[in-house]
């Protein structure tokens, strides 16, 4: 089942799991690729800085070498002899212990980058038990990294006697050299020998890096199952939505039902549209859009307004252009001044009796553009 499962995760794993997997420590790392720049930086830095260091060294063994009468007889002055020699072999190679931490960092944040995450460091008895380890260690990449630390360790170990079988007969005659040729000779053989092998390293890196890379995102890849259980968690459930954004739609309904009675007007195309209109004269603004509808919910606005005694009038033109171009809780627009103005007028007039002396806006009155019967909407 679990081979079969694997097999069905084809789809790249998203960035929301590569994001969780980094969280948690679970990030692509490449050992070959930090041991294949330490040994070159190492070897770097020998080239560069070889014939000062060869130096010093020599120095150093022939100030070791060199005992005088109190300190061939006195072990307190043989051991403090010993330590300023130790000092002084510390002090020598400090620079290249230096460039290998460094290196040995920056390799490792190469691939994967810095990451920080304290997942790793809390227990997991999980990790204690012997059986999780056994199938772990004959997992088919607990068999490939058995492959490629055999094959590392061949390569690696072939060269290097190959190596070392060449050098062997000219080192036999190190020792019937001066001190300083067979130091240089030592020094010239040792960096030569650890350059060929940075270079055999590095060819096991170019294998290693794109194979740990792939391994990464193979062991994240997802099914569709988890790509939609994915989706709903970070987009939240379609149906949930849907539910949430029905239960917005009739609260804000029940809030602007709620404006229609304190409208001073609803306007009306009798068989389509209602927009209800308040002014406020004591304000400065431009009367407002405080109710629209379509269809039933237009049918609802006139039954309220009726029900609150709001006068309910037709002008089909501007019912429509208002309900077209004006939203909820918005002012008109300057374009539709004149025609709410004339609406106004004749519902005032209405409540004074005087309604016979004024007409309703017209098409004439609605400015051309505005009205959507004029594009046969």
């Amino acid at each position: 089942m679990a081979e079969e499962s694997d097999q069905e995760r084809e789809l790249p794993a998203s960035e929301q799991k590569i994001r969780k997997a980094r969280e948690e420590g679970n990030i692509p790392r490449s050992r070959e690729l930090g041991g294949g720049a330490v040994l070159l930086a190492s070897v770097g830095l020998l080239y560069a800085t070889g014939t000062e260091l060869l130096a010093q060294s020599e120095q150093l063994l022939r100030e070791g070498l060199r005992l005088d009468r109190t300190q061939a007889f006195d072990t307190k002055a043989m051991g403090l002899k010993w330590l300023a020699m130790m000092e002084n072999s510390l002090w020598i190679l400090l620079p290249l212990f230096l460039v290998v931490f460094v290196v040995a960092i920056l390799a490792n944040l190469m691939v994967g980058g810095l990451n920080w995450s304290t997942k790793p460091l809390e227990p997991k008895f999980s990790k204690l038990n012997p059986v999780s380890g056994l199938k772990n260690i004959f997992s088919s990449n607990g068999l490939a990294e058995l492959f490629k630390a055999v094959l590392k360790a061949l390569l690696l170990g072939g060269v290097g006697y190959l190596l070392i079988s060449a050098d062997l007969p000219h080192m036999v005659q190190f020792s019937a050299m001066p001190l300083e040729k067979a130091m240089a000779e030592t020094a010239r053989i040792a960096i030569k020998d650890s350059l060929i092998l940075a270079i055999v390293f590095l060819l096991i890196v170019a294998i290693d890096v794109p194979y740990q890379l792939w391994k990464y995102y193979k062991g994240l890849r997802m099914n569709l199952e988890e790509m939609k259980r994915e989706a709903k968690e970070s987009e939240g459930d379609p149906h949930l939505k849907a539910k949430i954004k029905q239960m917005q739609r009739q609260a804000a309904r029940k809030r602007m039902m709620a404006s229609v009675p304190d409208a001073d007007v609803v306007v009306t195309n009798p068989t389509h549209y209602s927009v209800a209109l308040k002014y406020d004269k004591q304000g400065n603004g431009a009367p407002k859009l405080v109710a629209k509808g379509l269809g039933p919910l237009a049918l609802k606005i006139r039954e309220v307004a009726a029900q609150a005694q709001v006068p309910v009038l037709e002008a089909p033109p501007l019912a429509r252009a208002l309900y077209t171009h004006v939203e909820l809780e918005e002012e008109i627009p300057g374009v539709l001044y004149a025609a709410v103005a004339k609406l106004l007028a004749y519902v005032y007039a209405l409540g004074e009796g005087k309604a016979h002396l004024l007409e309703l806006p017209d098409k004439n009155d609605v400015p051309k553009g505005m009205d959507p019967a004029e594009s046969g909407v």
